[in-house]
C-alpha cells in the first residue's frame, strides 16, 4: 500500500509565501531602482548646471578683464565637483584655459555652455566645455540599488520569518494535534474530547469550526452507538422472549398446556439425581383417562380435545406450584411428578384427583354434559432405579388398575410394592377388557 508523504500545510503556505516574498522584492526593488536612476540622473544633470551657471558669470568677468589667473581659479573651483572630468574654456580672443584628467574625457560626456558678456548677455566672450563623468552616476546608482535591495530585502525576510512563525503556531501545531487526536482515537473512546492546546490571545477562527465540527460528529456518533445499544438491547430482549416463547411452546404441549414428553425426557433424570444426591422421596403417577376413544369416536375429536383439557386442569388443581409438574405423556396418558414425596402421599394425592375427575362434568353442546373416569398407577423411586424402570413399574401398576374395573388408583395404600406379590402382579397375564358404554362412564 503506497502511503503519500505527508505536506505540512504550514510548510507549503511558507514556501508559497516565500515565493511571493521574493517576486515582490525583484518588484520593489526594480522599481524603486528606476525611480532612484531617475532622481540621481536629474539630481546629476541639476548639479553640473548649477555649477555652470555659478561660475560662468565669474568666467565672463576674467575673460572681459583678461584674467588668466581668474579663469585657471574658477577651473580648479569647477572641478572640485567630481562629475566634471575635464573644463576648457575658450575666449573668443582665441585663448583656452584647461583643467582636469584627460584620460577621463574619452568616456565622458561633453556639455557645452556660453559665457555671456558682462556687458551685454546676448553676446558671449567664450563658451565653456565641460566633460561630465557619467561613471559617477553609475557608481551613485549602483549604490542606491544595492541599499533599496538590501532594505526591501531585510524588511521581506522578516515579513517571511514573521509568517512563518505565526502559521506553524496558530495553523501547524493546531491541526497537528488534530491529526493526532483523530489519528488516536479508539472506537471506544469515541466519547473523549478534543482540546486543542491554543496559545494565549487565540481568537476564535476556522480550525475552532473544525473541533467544534468534530464536537458535533461525537455526540451524533455518541447518540448513534446509544441509540443502537438500545435497539440492540431491544431486539436482544425481543429475542430472549422469542426464544424463550420458543422454548416454552418446544416443551408444552399445545392443547392442555401441560409439558410434553422432550421435556419430560430432558428434567426427568436431574430429578431423580436430586432425590438420590440428598435422599429425598420422588413418586410418579401415571395416569389415562378411561374410554377416550369412545368419547372421540362418538362426540369427535373437538369434544375429545375438551376433555383432555378438562383433565388436565382437574391434575393441576391438586398438584404444589413450583414443585410438582405434569407431563402429557401421549394421547389420553399423563405423567405427574411429585418430587420430595412419599408413596402413601402419592397415593393420596392421586385419590383425590381421582375423585375430582369423577365428579368433573364436561358440557356438550346440545346441553348434556360429560363425565369421565380416569386410571392411576403410582410408582416410588427405588435404588438404582433410572428413568425406564421408574416409567415402566408406574405404568405396571396403571395397567393393574385398567385390568381391575378402572377408576381406580394403584397400589391402594402405602405397603411396599416391591414384595414378591407385586411382581406376580406385574407378570401375570391380564385378560382383555372390552370397552364400556358411554352410559357406564
Amino acid at each position: 500500500m503506497n502511503v503519500t508523504p505527508l505536506q505540512s500545510i504550514a510548510s507549503l503556505l511558507i514556501r508559497r509565501v516565500f515565493k511571493w516574498v521574493i517576486l515582490c522584492v525583484v518588484a520593489i526593488s526594480g522599481l524603486q531602482a528606476w525611480l532612484n536612476y531617475r532622481a540621481i540622473e536629474h539630481n546629476f544633470n541639476m548639479t553640473v548646471n548649477d555649477v555652470a551657471h555659478a561660475h560662468l558669470p565669474l568666467l565672463s568677468v576674467a575673460i572681459w578683464d583678461i584674467e588668466p589667473q581668474t579663469i585657471q581659479k574658477q577651473i580648479k573651483l569647477i572641478l572640485k565637483n567630481t562629475s566634471i572630468a575635464y573644463v576648457v574654456i575658450r575666449a573668443n580672443t582665441g585663448q583656452e584655459f584647461i583643467g582636469g584628467d584627460a584620460s577621463r574625457t574619452p568616456n565622458g560626456e561633453h556639455i557645452m555652455f556660453d559665457i555671456p558678456s558682462p556687458i551685454d548677455a546676448a553676446k558671449p566672450v567664450g563658451t565653456a566645455e565641460f566633460v561630465v563623468d557619467r561613471s559617477m552616476l553609475k557608481n551613485e546608482l549602483w549604490r542606491s540599488l544595492i541599499i533599496v535591495v538590501l532594505g526591501v530585502l531585510v524588511l521581506s525576510i522578516f515579513i517571511f520569518l514573521a509568517v512563518a512563525a505565526i502559521l506553524r503556531r496558530d495553523l501547524e501545531r493546531p491541526m497537528r494535534q488534530l491529526a493526532d487526536f483523530v489519528k488516536n482515537l479508539q472506537a471506544n473512546k469515541i466519547s473523549t474530547r478534543l482540546e486543542l492546546e491554543l496559545e494565549p490571545g487565540h481568537v476564535y477562527n476556522e480550525i475552532d469550526l473544525v473541533v467544534d465540527g468534530f464536537h458535533t460528529m461525537q455526540s451524533s456518533i455518541e447518540k448513534h452507538i446509544a441509540n443502537q445499544d438500545a435497539l440492540v438491547s431491544e431486539r436482544t430482549r425481543q429475542l430472549e422472549t422469542a426464544m424463550q416463547t420458543l422454548k416454552q411452546l418446544s416443551i408444552t404441549d399445545g392443547l392442555t398446556g401441560c409439558y410434553n414428553r422432550l421435556l419430560f425426557n430432558e428434567r426427568m433424570p436431574a430429578e431423580i439425581q436430586r432425590a438420590v444426591r440428598y435422599g429425598r422421596d420422588l413418586c410418579v403417577v401415571f395416569c389415562d383417562i378411561d374410554f377416550f376413544k369412545n368419547v372421540n369416536d362418538q362426540y369427535g375429536h373437538a369434544v375429545g380435545d375438551k376433555v383432555l383439557v378438562s383433565f388436565a386442569q382437574s391434575l393441576e388443581k391438586e398438584l404444589r406450584a413450583e414443585v410438582d409438574w405434569v407431563v402429557r405423556y401421549g394421547g389420553e396418558e399423563f405423567m405427574i411428578i411429585l418430587p420430595e414425596t412419599g408413596l402413601k402421599a402419592a397415593i393420596d394425592a392421586a385419590t383425590r384427583i381421582r375423585e375430582q375427575v369423577e365428579l368433573m362434568a364436561i358440557s356438550l353442546a346440545d346441553g348434556y354434559s360429560l363425565h369421565i373416569t380416569a386410571s392411576f398407577g403410582v410408582a416410588e423411586l427405588r435404588a438404582g432405579d433410572t428413568v425406564e424402570t421408574l416409567v415402566h413399574r408406574a405404568d405396571q401398576w396403571l395397567y393393574f388398575s385398567k385390568s381391575h374395573g378402572r377408576n381406580q388408583v394403584q397400589p391402594r395404600d402405602d405397603r411396599d410394592d416391591r414384595d414378591d406379590r407385586d411382581d406376580r402382579n406385574d407378570q401375570r397375564i391380564v385378560p382383555e377388557i372390552h370397552p364400556a358404554t358411554l352410559s357406564e362412564l
